[in-house]
């Protein structure tokens, strides 16, 4: 999450003659914020990619099953700390972008708000079937790995057929950004509500751990 703000920290003391401080400030840091939002996303896939299979895969499953705590406490559990940790990523790195753009006013002349919210959208609905994608894949494996990787590709394969469809069945070259942007958005919202749904009641309900 750190990492691209101590790059942009590197380069701004980093000598130039080209840029003042002010600008080179606003732009490296506000840069770094969406950098880290987006880059920190890669934790929704493996905390979902983990939720079960990483308890099967170090035999703690096991362990919790030999002792009173139910299911669903421990599924509250889980919950929990993804909770935690998304309220941390973008709790840090939004009041970095606030915080930048209040402080200096050639930011937010350079910048589009709507923009802004259409890139945060984006980041957030990836990030949500990051997550409901590899709980799933999690709920029915005792590999983590197959889990995560499951979540992270399923993105880019909607919009390699999103692409693929609006290529096939679009006349009109101004329309497929368009249908690209809806289609992305209902897709990936539906297949993370869908996944999250299923990985949930098949962990409820599975007889072994």
């Amino acid at each position: 999450m750190f990492v691209p703000y101590l790059s942009a920290l590197i380069l701004y003391w980093w000598p130039t003659e080209q840029h003042t401080a002010a600008p080179r400030f606003s732009s490296l840091f506000g840069g770094a914020a969406f950098y880290s939002l987006v880059l920190t996303q890669l934790a929704a896939a493996l905390i979902g990619g983990n939720a079960m299979a990483g308890e099967r895969a170090d035999r703690s499953a096991e362990f919790m099953a030999y002792l009173p705590v139910p299911r669903s406490r421990r599924l509250g559990g889980k919950l929990i700390l993804a909770s935690s940790v998304v309220t941390l990523i973008w709790g840090v790195n939004l009041l970095a972008l606030w915080t930048l753009m209040r402080l200096f006013p050639e930011l937010r002349k350079i910048s589009d708000y709507r923009d802004i919210v259409l890139a945060l959208r984006y980041i957030a609905i990836t990030g949500v079937v990051f997550y409901g994608v590899g709980w799933l894949i999690s709920s029915f494996q005792s590999r983590p790995t197959y889990a995560v990787a499951g979540g992270l590709i399923t993105p880019l394969l909607v919009l390699m057929g999103l692409y693929a469809a609006d290529w096939w069945l679009s006349d009109e070259s101004h329309s497929i950004v368009r249908n690209i942007e809806i289609g992305y958005t209902v897709i990936c919202l539906t297949l993370a509500i869908v996944c999250f749904s299923v990985g949930t009641s098949h962990y409820l309900n599975r007889v072994e751990p």
